[in-house]
Formats: structure tokens, sequence, C-alpha cells
């Protein structure tokens, strides 16, 4: 076997899914009989996914690439993660036969009691591999999709669907489906209305102007403009014409913001923001991605967790506009608030522990305990056992988003249009400042640089 391996070897890959073999004397090459490869692959135990070396003109490719693959496993087949299928439009746009005059619009995704709203597809287990050696490669099982019933919604378990239990308007949102009743608004707020909190959808035909406060669980539409107002919707927020903030206006949504333009207003999105014409010294943030395809994105500050589509960035003033790109604001909050759980129940579980032990030897010493010591005995098994539960959700939850925090695929920036001077784009910690101007182009974290190329 040292006289073989003298004249080749085989290299096993790290995921013992490819075994190739290797010439260390080129000029034995020809002096090599399959025998010896046989006896080669015997001795490192190589049984599955071996070529056909008859079938293979393997000295040829010895001599020119020093190299040839003798054996591959099976690659595992991932599975599939869920998702959720949405069985009723959630489109707000009116097509031309639907508008009666120039004040419609836009129309509210309506639903009626009864009616199957969206249902969730499970995930599959996918199929393992099997390695060079013949031993079994785990595959990566898919995750469920995290979605759950809220107002006048029920869940039915037997075909994983989701129903309207009133009529209503439908409320797709972040992993929770609402339908919500509408409060309707025919003009402007004014001091007739006056501020407005409410526990379902609103809609204003008119505008929403300074010093006025719209507070909703549902989703909030207004058909005019919002001045330096401010706006909070559990749901979606839908401004037809656009915001002019004056510095002052706060606008937020629990799921997507759709809007003309954006003028000197914080906004913040719980899954997409999308611009119809531009965004202009803002502050900006959306959990998901903000698109701006059509328009330009000026001065400010714009923060998106995966994607930002815009047609121009920056302006011939050069003035200094921040692209931002990273892990949402909500899933920080989430690590937060379960390591802070994670910690009351170390603290619990050791203190039930203690409890147990002491529990424990006391019967061990009188043989037999009192029925009121015993009763406790098992409430604290119980509690041990829920919350040692407990705790392994959460470090299992924890490890998932751990690994979300340090992923930066999918993030990047794409123009449309051009990029001028001055332009700051940073994914996480990583940053770089345009010092001249690009156009067409898309930027992406690759190897801990921020790479520009060409669309």
């Amino acid at each position: 076997m040292n006289e073989i391996k003298e004249k080749i070897d085989i290299n096993v890959s790290q995921d013992r899914l490819v075994a190739t073999l290797y010439a260390k004397e080129p000029d034995a090459i020809e002096d090599i009989t399959e025998e010896e490869i046989q006896e080669l692959l015997k001795s490192y135990n190589i049984i599955f996914g071996v070529i056909n070396i008859d079938e293979v003109d393997w000295k040829q490719k010895l001599t020119e690439d020093n190299k040839v693959i003798i054996a591959e496993g099976k690659i595992p087949k991932n599975g599939m993660d869920g998702k959720l299928i949405v069985k009723q439009s959630t489109d707000s746009t009116l097509n031309e036969e639907e508008k009666k005059n120039f004040r419609d619009v836009n129309k509210i995704p309506m639903v009626e009691e009864n009616d199957i709203l969206a249902q969730l597809i499970p995930p599959t287990d996918g199929e393992p591999g099997i390695d060079i050696y013949n031993n079994p490669v785990n595959q990566k099982k898919g995750k469920p999709y995290k979605c759950r019933s809220g107002a006048n919604v029920s869940f039915n378990e037997s075909d994983q669907t989701f129903i309207a239990t009133s009529d209503g308007q439908l409320s797709v949102g972040d992993h929770i489906i609402n339908v919500y009743s509408l409060y309707e608004i025919s003009g402007d707020l004014s001091l007739e209305t006056g501020n407005i909190e409410f526990n379902g959808s609103v809609m204003i035909k008119g505008n929403v102007p300074t010093g006025f406060r719209v507070t909703a669980d549902g989703d909030v539409t207004v058909f005019g403009i919002v001045e330096a107002a401010y706006i909070n919707a559990g749901g979606n927020v839908l401004i037809r014409e656009g915001i002019a903030g004056m510095e002052k206006a706060v606008v937020t949504a629990g799921a997507d913001i759709e809007v003309g333009y954006i003028n000197q207003a914080e906004v913040s999105a719980g899954k997409d923001l999308k611009v119809k014409t531009s965004i202009m010294h803002s502050i900006c943030v959306a959990q998901n991605n903000i698109f701006c395809s059509n328009g330009s994105i000026i001065g400010g500050s714009c923060s998106a967790g995966k994607m930002t589509e815009v047609k121009n960035v920056g302006n011939l003033a050069n003035s200094k506009t921040e692209l931002t790109f990273g892990i949402s604001k909500k899933v920080l909050d989430r690590v937060s608030d379960l390591k802070q759980e994670q910690k009351e129940l170390e603290v619990n579980q050791q203190k039930l522990r203690i409890m147990g032990d002491q529990l424990k030897q006391k019967k061990d010493a009188i043989g037999e305990l009192p029925t009121k010591e015993r009763i406790m005995l098992l409430k604290q098994r119980n509690m041990f056992d829920k919350t040692t539960d407990k705790l392994q959700t959460i470090k299992n939850e924890l490890t998932d988003l751990q690994f979300e925090i340090g992923n930066y695929d999918g993030m990047k920036l794409i123009v449309r249009g051009k990029a001028y001077e001055n332009v700051e784009l940073m994914f996480g910690k990583y940053k770089r400042v345009l010092y001249q101007e690009y156009q067409y182009f898309q930027a992406y974290l690759e190897e801990k640089e921020v790479t520009i190329q060409s669309l």
C-alpha cells in the first residue's frame, strides 16, 4: 500500500461527499492499474458513489489535470420552509373601470364572514444524503411559518386555514391576520373630529393637519396630505398624497407603509416602505425593504433590514445621504427579551432544584414524606420540568436569532439611476462612502467589504 501511495493518493472533502484521486508522480501514471486504485479506495473505506473506472478515461484526466474525482456522495436535500398563502386580495389599487370620479383612488381590502383568508403550508423534511463512507448526512429540515389569528379571525387546525368570523377589512401583518372594522372620516381631521384613537382601521378622505394624532390597531388610510402630525398603525399605513412633515411628522406602521412622497419626516415600517416619488431629508426605517424605484432618496437616513431599491440617491449638491442595512430592531428587541426571560427562568430553575434536593434528602432520611410535603415534591417536579422545557425553547429560538443577526445574505442596495457623491452605505458595522458618481449598480456586503457591481 505504501508503494501505491508513493504514486497516487486520495483527498477527501471536508463534508465527506467527494473523493479526489491525485498523482504524486506524474511520470508513473501510465503504470498505475485499476486494481491499485481499488485497493487504495478499500484502504480509505470509500464504498459509496465510486465511479465506474471502465467508463472514465481516468489516466488522461490524471495526466492533464493531475486529479480526477473518484467518488461522489449523495448531497442532502434540505427541506422547504413553511409559508402562508393569502387567499383574498390585499391590493389597494383601483383600476380605471372601478374609478367613478377623481376622488376614487383606493379601495379597502374587505372580506365577509366565513371567508377563507389564508392557508398555512407546512414545511418539508427534505432528504438525507449519503457520504462516500456510506454514512447518512443529515439534511436541514424546513421551519414552520409562524402566523396566528388576530381580531375576528379563527384558525381551522384540520386544513390549516384562517377564517373570517365577521365582515370587515383584511389586514395581513407581521405574522398575524386580522379582520378590522373601519372608522371613516369624510374630510380633513379638524377640531370637530379631534384626535383619533381606534381599535380597528381608520380611513381619512382628506388631510391630517399639523398637530393631530391618529392611533389605530388596524390600518390607517389617508387620501390627502399628512403634515406635522403623528400616525401610529398596528397594521398598514397608506397615504395617497404624501408627508410634508416640517421635521415634526412621525408615521409608524406594524406592517407596510405606502406613500406618494416623504419630506422631512420620521417614518418606520414593520415590513416594507413603498414610496412613489421621493424621500427627502427624512429618517426612514423599514424592517424588511424600502422601495423607491421611480424616485430619489436625498439627504437624511434610510435603513432597511434587507433591501433598498431606488432610482437616484443623493443630489448634485452632494447632500449627505445615509443608507444602512442590517438586522431589524424587532429582532434585537426579541433577543433582549429572550435573554432576560432566560435569566429569570434559570434563577427559578436553581431554586426549584434546591427545593427538590432538600425534599429528597428528607425522604431518604425518614422513609416517607408527610402528605403536604409529598404534594410539594410533586409540584416541584412538575414546575422543574416545565421550566426546563421552556428554557430549551428559549435557547433554540436564541440560536436561530443569533444566526439571523450575523447573516447579511440578501441585504443589498439596487440603484437604477444614479448615486451622487457623499452617499454613505453601511452594512452593519461595515461602511463605504461614495466619492464619485455611480450609475445602474447594486451594492452588497462580500467578505466584510461593501462591494459595488454594475447591474
